[in-house]
């Protein structure tokens, strides 16, 4: 493009959010005032101070934003963001957020974030901050058989029963698959720091298995047993529990007048079926 008289710059280049830059031979991405701007036929943004070729929708931009994404095995949903897929044809279903996926055939599933698949083929992350490995699936469906690990946590004050949260958040509930069986190994530890009756410093260390049955209808089975590994002073107690909906949790119980900060690593070992209900 050729200066317009009286003008010591001219349109060099228009960026993919719409904004012209421009140079005068010498230095280049310069931007203009508003009369140069409108005189080679654009529009000011006087909001930002740009030049605008055209205007751009940052809405837009966030619904289907993945430029911070590294895909280099499968594909990524709308509104997904900080997530890396590594190997072949693996998927984030959506509205995730620092993700990670490595292998074959996976699927991060919805609106799940600081979730990761490790390794192996076919497996599917169902629960907040879920650490996956795949099991295979009989090269049929993502999550048949996999193995994971998720952690949870949460304080107590009293005698209540209180419900241990992934990730600290309000997600309490292990989601479990339709037609499964899951096997369980749960390590719960509680430390007091203190409260009127409390001494920092107390502790105990719990170690729970068991499987959970679930049927077509969410209903499930139940079974642990538990073994304190060590304890010193006046803490609490903690079991598994089921929801009655397909859900598994871990529930804990303090003691009046003394905090206690509990923390619960749950490893779940899951075989589900696709090939009959139950």
């Amino acid at each position: 493009m050729d200066y317009i008289k009286g003008y010591e710059i001219k349109p060099y280049e228009i960026t993919p959010l719409g904004e012209v830059l421009f140079t005068d031979d010498t230095t280049n991405y310069l931007r203009a005032n508003q009369q140069t701007c409108e005189a080679y036929g654009y529009k000011f943004n006087k909001a930002t101070g740009t030049c605008q070729a055209f205007d751009f929708n940052y809405n837009l931009l966030k619904q289907f934003r993945n430029s911070t994404n590294i895909d280099s095995g499968g594909r990524t949903g709308r509104e997904t963001e900080n997530t890396i897929l590594n190997g072949e044809s693996n998927l984030a279903l959506g509205n995730n957020t620092n993700c990670f996926i490595s292998g074959e055939s996976h699927t991060m599933g919805n609106a799940l974030d600081n979730t990761s698949i490790i390794g192996g083929k076919m497996g599917k992350t169902l629960r907040q901050g879920e650490v996956l490995i795949g099991g295979g699936g009989f090269n049929s469906t993502q999550g048949l058989l996999q193995q994971s690990f998720v952690q949870v946590s949460g304080k107590t004050t009293n005698n209540s029963d209180t419900l241990l949260t992934t990730q600290g958040d309000e997600e309490n509930s292990i989601v479990l698959q339709k037609n499964s069986i899951t096997a369980f190994e749960v390590f719960v530890t509680a430390l007091v720091t203190g409260g009127s009756s409390g001494t920092a410093g107390h502790y105990k260390t719990i170690k729970i298995t068991g499987s959970v049955l679930n049927d077509n209808s969410d209903v499930e089975t139940l079974t642990q047993s538990q073994t304190t590994i060590a304890s010193n002073g006046t803490t609490g107690t903690a079991v598994m529990d089921v929801g009655g909906t397909g859900l598994l949790r871990v529930l804990v119980n303090g003691t009046t007048n003394v905090n206690i900060s509990w923390s619960a690593s749950v490893n779940l070992y899951e075989n589900a079926t696709n090939a009959a209900t139950f």
